[in-house]
C-alpha cells in the first residue's frame, strides 16, 4: 500500500479538477494530523486488524475532528466536506472505507452558484465561435452529458452520420455506469461533418489535444468563458459559467415541457429502475428529444410558426384520442365508485363530477412531485468543481 499507487490512479482515471481536490485535501489532512500518507495507511490497516471497535473507528473520529478544524478556520461547509474527501477516497482505494460518518461531515449544502445561459445567450456564444466552439456547444446541448464523458468521446464512437436525424447516440456513463440514450440533432451532425475533416488521423479523440489525448475539461471551461465574454454575456457576481450549464439547460427545458422525468434521466445518463428502461421506448425518447431540441435551436428557426399541416393534424388527432381515453376512464371509474371511496348513493352525474375532481387532484399531486424531483435533479451538481 503506497500513496503513489492511489495518486497514479486518480491522475489517470479522474479529471484534473478531481485530482487537484483530492491532493489538496490530503495535504491539509497530513499537515493537521502530523504524519505522512503512507504512515496513515499503515495505521488504518493495523486498526482494522483488531476486534477493538474503539480502535477500528479511530479515523472516523479523526476525520470528524479534521472537519471541525476546517470549519473553525472559517471554511464553508462544502469546502470542508471537499477537503475531507481526499483522505476518505485514499482509504476507499485500498478497501479500508470509512463508514458511518456523521452527516455534518459529508453533507453538502445545495447552492445556486452556476449560471445557466438562456437559449439566446447560447446562440450569441455559438455565433462568436469557430467550428470547434460551435461543435462543442451544439453537441453539448444535444447530449447534456457530464464533461468527463463528453471529453472522452472518440471518433470511432460516433454513429453513422448519414442516417436520418435525430441520430441515436448511446453511452454507458462513467460516473453512474448507466446507459444514456441520447441523440444528435441535424445541426450537430452537419457541424460534425465539417469538423471531422479538420482532425488529425493519429489522435482517436473527437476533442483532442496536442499530446495525443483528449481535451482537458478545464480548457473547455475556459473556452466557454471566452465565448461568453465575446458575446457580452453578463455573469452576475458570485455565479460561475461551466460545462455543466448545458446539462442544466437541457433538464430545465425537459421540466418546462413536462416531459416524464424518467425519460429525461435516461437521455442524460441518470439511473432509473430497470422497469422504466423497459417501459420507455426509443420512440418516446426520440419524441422527447425533438421537443427539447426545438427549444434549443442555435439558429433562428421558427419551427412553431412554420409547422407543417401534417404535424398539426397529428397533434389534433392525438388530442382527440386523449379525450376519448379520458371519457372512457371516467366512465369506467364511475361504475366502480365505491372502490374509490365515493358514496354509491350519489347520482351518476355527481359521481362522475366527483371522480373528475379526484383525478385532477391526483394529477396535480403527481405534477408537483415531478417538479420537485426535477428541481432536485437540476440542482444536484451545483457544488462540484468540474469545469
Amino acid at each position: 500500500m503506497k500513496i503513489d499507487d492511489f495518486l497514479d490512479y486518480i491522475r489517470e482515471a479522474k479529471s484534473k479538477a478531481t485530482f487537484k481536490n483530492y491532493t489538496q485535501g490530503l495535504k491539509k489532512f497530513t499537515a493537521w494530523y502530523g504524519k505522512d500518507e503512507n504512515t496513515i495507511l499503515k495505521e488504518r490497516f493495523e486498526d482494522l486488524q483488531t476486534t477493538d471497535q474503539n480502535k477500528r473507528k479511530r479515523f472516523n473520529r479523526e476525520i470528524e475532528k479534521f472537519h471541525r478544524h476546517l470549519k473553525n478556520l472559517g471554511h464553508p461547509q462544502n469546502t470542508a466536506v471537499a477537503y475531507t474527501e481526499g483522505i476518505r477516497q485514499l482509504f476507499r482505494y485500498f478497501d479500508m472505507d470509512i463508514k458511518n460518518l456523521p452527516s455534518e461531515v459529508t453533507r453538502k449544502i445545495v447552492t445556486v452558484k452556476d449560471y445557466t445561459p438562456k437559449v439566446n445567450e447560447y446562440r450569441d456564444m455559438f455565433n462568436c465561435g469557430n467550428v470547434l466552439d460551435r461543435t462543442i456547444i451544439s453537441m453539448a446541448l444535444d447530449l447534456a452529458w457530464r464533461i468527463g464523458d463528453f471529453v472522452k468521446i472518440r471518433k470511432d464512437m460516433l454513429p453513422n452520420l448519414e442516417q436520418e436525424t435525430p441520430i441515436p447516440f448511446d453511452l454507458i456513463t462513467e460516473k453512474e455506469e448507466v446507459i444514456s440514450k441520447s441523440f444528435l440533432s441535424a445541426q450537430t451532425v452537419q457541424l460534425l461533418k465539417t469538423y471531422l475533416k479538420t482532425l488529425p488521423k493519429e489522435n482517436p479523440y473527437l476533442f483532442h489535444n496536442r499530446n495525443g489525448s483528449h481535451y482537458d475539461p478545464e480548457a473547455i471551461g475556459k473556452r466557454l468563458k471566452v465565448l461568453a465574454k465575446k458575446a457580452k454575456i453578463h455573469i452576475p457576481k458570485g455565479k460561475r459559467l461551466r460545462f455543466h450549464c448545458f446539462r442544466k439547460r437541457f433538464l430545465s427545458e425537459c421540466a418546462n415541457l413536462k416531459i416524464d422525468i424518467n425519460t429525461a434521466k435516461i437521455m442524460v445518463g441518470k439511473s432509473v429502475s430497470k422497469d422504466m428502461l423497459t417501459y420507455l421506448s426509443e420512440v418516446e425518447h426520440k419524441k422527447a428529444f425533438e421537443e427539447v431540441h426545438e427549444r434549443l435551436q442555435l439558429t433562428e428557426v421558427k419551427a412553431v410558426i412554420n409547422a407543417k399541416d401534417s404535424e398539426i393534424e397529428a397533434l389534433n388527432k392525438r388530442i382527440g384520442e386523449l379525450e376519448i381515453m379520458n371519457k372512457g376512464l371516467i366512465e369506467m371509474l364511475a361504475r366502480n365508485a365505491k372502490a374509490l371511496g365515493i358514496g354509491g348513493d350519489l347520482s351518476e352525474g355527481t359521481a362522475k363530477a366527483t371522480i373528475i375532481e379526484r383525478i385532477k387532484e391526483l394529477g396535480k399531486q403527481a405534477v408537483e412531485k415531478e417538479q420537485a424531483e426535477y428541481k432536485k435533479l437540476i440542482e444536484s451538481n451545483n457544488n462540484n468543481n468540474n469545469h
